[in-house]
């Protein structure tokens, strides 16, 4: 159970902070970097869209955040975000290959977010495991 809780943690202050990192003026200063030499039409109605559409993006893992870290304090009992978690990192991950391959997405940026990916999946396998191994344990003593 303590695998499952530093995991959840990790994880809720991980989406939190990318509540930050998407915040308009933030992630609009970073855009140039992630998609360099695309024509973002900063300073247009079109550039504020998509900064809104991706502030939807960091509060919907927000609120995933929040629930982690709420789900902390029993995490057996909120186990089933587990699957939630890296279901919303698939599909993170879906997101960058897309972007790298097809949008313009600058080669490192997709592979550290890539790598961000896998860790956590792989935090995930991990935690979901120690807490096999651990009911397995209770069950035969």
């Amino acid at each position: 159970m303590k695998v499952l809780r530093i995991f959840l943690i990790a994880v809720g202050i991980w989406y939190l902070c990318n509540l930050v990192l998407l915040w308009p003026p933030v992630y609009g200063g970073a855009l140039p970097l992630i998609y360099p030499g695309i024509a973002l039409g900063q300073g247009t109605p079109m550039f504020g869209l998509l900064l809104d559409a991706w502030l939807i993006v960091g509060v919907q893992l927000a609120a995933i955040g929040v629930v982690a870290l709420w789900g902390a304090r029993d995490p057996m009992h909120y186990r089933a975000l587990v699957p939630v978690i890296v279901l919303t990192e698939l599909v993170g991950s879906a997101w960058d290959i897309y972007s790298i391959v097809w949008s313009g997405e600058a080669l490192w940026v997709g592979l550290t977010t890539l790598a961000a990916h896998a860790v956590i999946v792989a935090g995930a396998w991990f935690a979901v495991r120690a807490v096999e191994r651990e009911t397995a344990g209770s069950v035969k003593a």
